[in-house]
């Protein structure tokens, strides 16, 4: 199969020259990608990361939400349950929510969490301010707004800026692990895959568990791999246990 060497109006002499590797096509970075691509160098370039993985059994949780959208009558999601899971655990964990700042470490006076949205053009993380204070229902309906605004270009500077933490889902895109990066200066970020039936061994009988792994980055430089473990662990915790997320903030 052949293919054009060139983008339309451009001239064979314009494109890269890379040996091995022709040229189809050239495009521009938006300026969207351009900051994208200069964020994730300078949290990769100026932390140290280490990603911290485990398995959740979502059964119970996966059954809650399906309740849940029949009574609100809009789709129930992994993405608020991960949420509302990492900010009450960030309650007792405050060095997971500290950034590193001129070699000063600072702690936030509120939790106010990011949530990673795809883009056509890139990848934004919109902050649900205060989110230890917001349900389940509450979450669902800020996070289905912001990822309209997204869409829809609306976003607010406001709505960016700032956060202690994110949350990254790619479960929808059948993603079983995968490894987040840092958004800086944050010092945290929690990756989900998808959940899906896997054999599990319980009370002793192999059966059928919806399991899906997370991701938990940390920046070594703020928090250690054991305090990081632990604040993991108390996630693994409340998703597995869905009575405590649907409880009143």
């Amino acid at each position: 199969m052949s293919v054009n060497p060139g983008t339309p109006g451009a001239e064979p002499g314009d494109l890269p020259v890379i040996p091995g590797f022709p040229v189809q096509r050239v495009e521009k970075p938006t300026q969207m990608r351009r900051i994208i691509a200069n964020r994730m160098r300078t949290g990769l370039g100026t932390t140290a990361q280490l990603t911290l993985t485990a398995e959740a059994d979502l059964t119970a949780l996966g059954a809650e939400l399906k309740r849940l959208t029949v009574a609100w009558g809009r789709r129930a999601s992994y993405t608020e349950a991960a949420v509302r899971a990492c900010a009450i655990a960030l309650r007792d964990h405050p060095r997971v929510t500290a950034i590193l700042v001129e070699g000063q470490i600072l702690y936030p006076s509120q939790l106010d969490i990011g949530v990673a949205i795809a883009l056509s053009e890139g990848l934004v993380a919109p902050i649900i301010r205060n989110a230890d204070r917001k349900g389940l229902a509450e979450l669902n309906t800020e996070i289905a707004e912001l990822a309209e605004k997204a869409r829809t270009g609306r976003l607010s500077l406001d709505e960016l800026q700032g956060g202690c933490f994110t949350v990254t889902n790619l479960g929808g895109y059948r993603i079983d692990a995968f490894t987040p990066v840092l958004n800086p200066p944050q010092s945290a970020i929690l990756g989900m895959g998808r959940g899906r039936l896997r054999p599990a061994v319980v009370d002793g009988a192999v059966v059928p568990r919806n399991l899906a792994v997370l991701s938990l980055t940390i920046d070594h430089q703020v928090v250690d791999g054991a305090p990081g473990a632990a604040f993991l662990g108390d996630v693994l915790g409340l998703l597995e246990d869905p009575a405590r997320l649907t409880a009143e903030p």
